[in-house]
């Protein structure tokens, strides 16, 4: 990104957090090491954790006065917590982050950017590590930098429609939530609020779009575990289908993330060959394994 685009839209990043303390930990150090404190500000709310990452987040708070912190006073739940950290959000574009994610140089910049491209973009989220849909995994010897910048220089960007913007990095216009409501916390504890959202929006003429020059780690089932998601996730779908069964979906073509990733990943030929001409004289050129063999060709 040119560092003369003018960024003129701030966003409110809100993170609940409830427990996992170290995932915690590696969100916060990204957060201070690449958000753009210039270009938004950042909520915690620590929603009644266990006492260590509560002592932990008092003691960051105070040391870190950029962030804000606030302590739920009773076990609110993701959703509520979520729709807390909303009301107090004071920018344009608000971002509800998993705790267990961590976020490259460039996060705000790209988020502004994508919803600078269309009036009409509601929703949005990035490329994940770990998600639902949209996901790359993360490549061995490689950091979440590495796979940012590999990302940009390979693909170009066009922000593909999607029918739901994905929870773990969920992005929304400011203007949506004043104009629909907040998560539908009818949906408990978490789970489908963002799908149910989404589809909201589509009904008011906005697009969930997938913002894919931005890579964001994500681990996935830190605060519920495996089982308690499973869980959650069933009664949640069951609540949803029964509003939405006949709603079509506006995905995005099934082969687009295989695109990006063979853009990035190139997958390497075992076998090629090519005709190759000097002075009039014709040798084929056999590569196998990446071994090269000239034969001349008479």
């Amino acid at each position: 990104m040119k560092k003369s685009e003018e960024l003129n839209e701030k966003i409110t990043v809100v993170v609940p957090i409830y427990n996992a303390l170290e995932e915690v930990k590696l969100l916060l150090d990204s957060l201070k090491e690449n958000f753009n404190f210039y270009l938004g500000e950042t909520i915690l709310i620590n929603d009644c954790s266990k006492q260590d990452t509560t002592d932990f987040l008092n003691k960051f708070a105070k040391d870190n006065t950029q962030f804000i912190l606030v302590n739920n006073e009773e076990n609110l739940g993701f959703i509520k917590t979520c729709n807390k950290g909303m009301k107090m959000a004071k920018g344009d574009i608000v971002v509800l982050l998993n705790s267990d994610t961590i976020i490259p140089k460039e996060f705000c910049e790209r988020i502004i950017k994508c919803f600078n491209s269309d009036s009409k973009i509601g929703t949005a989220s990035p490329i994940s590590s770990f998600s639902g849909q949209n996901y790359i995994p993360l490549r061995e010897n490689m950091s979440i930098e590495d796979m940012n910048n590999l990302l940009r220089l390979k693909h170009k960007c066009i922000y593909p429609r999607l029918s739901s913007a994905e929870g773990f990095c969920y992005c929304i216009r400011k203007s949506v939530i004043e104009t629909q409501g907040y998560l539908d916390e009818i949906y408990g504890k978490g789970y489908c609020e963002e799908v149910d959202f989404s589809q909201r929006a589509s009904v008011n003429g906005w697009k969930n779009v997938l913002i894919d020059d931005l890579y964001v780690y994500h681990k996935r089932c830190c605060s519920f575990g495996k089982k308690k998601r499973t869980e959650q996730m069933k009664k949640n779908n069951d609540i949803y289908n029964s509003r939405y069964a006949v709603w079509r979906c506006i995905n995005i073509p099934a082969d687009t993330m295989d695109i990006i990733k063979k853009e990035m990943f190139p997958p390497k030929r075992i076998f090629s060959v090519r005709n190759e001409y000097n002075n009039s004289q014709q040798h084929k050129i056999i590569s196998i394994l990446g071994i090269k063999i000239k034969i001349r060709v008479k």
